[in-house]
């Protein structure tokens, strides 16, 4: 592995964590302040285009940001063969959970 592959991992976990921190903060504040209302308000929140995007992009990032990591504990921790099977698994995880996030908003 190069230098510059381990910067660029670096820089890109950092990124995605300073990314994800409004994020976050916006969802626990919406969670507090919506916490015991019907679920058909709940369901009318979830419905709207600006909430669907914000979570969308949270859920996203959040993935993204899970996959470098655990690429990081793959890289260190395993050798041979089984590096790549895990790596590939890795991606196909954060991707599925990016489709199956994106597919239930839309069809909120």
């Amino acid at each position: 592995m190069s230098g510059k592959k381990g910067t660029s991992t670096f820089v890109m976990q950092r990124a995605s964590a300073v990314i994800l921190l409004p994020f976050a903060i916006w969802f626990l504040w919406m969670i507090a302040a919506k916490s015991g209302q019907s679920f058909d308000a709940m369901a009318a929140w979830m419905a709207s285009p600006f909430t669907k995007i914000l979570l969308g992009a949270f859920v996203t990032v959040g993935a993204l940001h899970g996959r470098i990591g655990v690429m990081e504990v793959i890289e260190d921790y395993i050798h041979g063969g089984l590096n790549g099977v895990l790596n590939m698994a890795n991606w196909a995880a954060a991707l599925g959970v990016i489709a199956l996030t994106w597919w239930s908003l839309l069809s909120i």
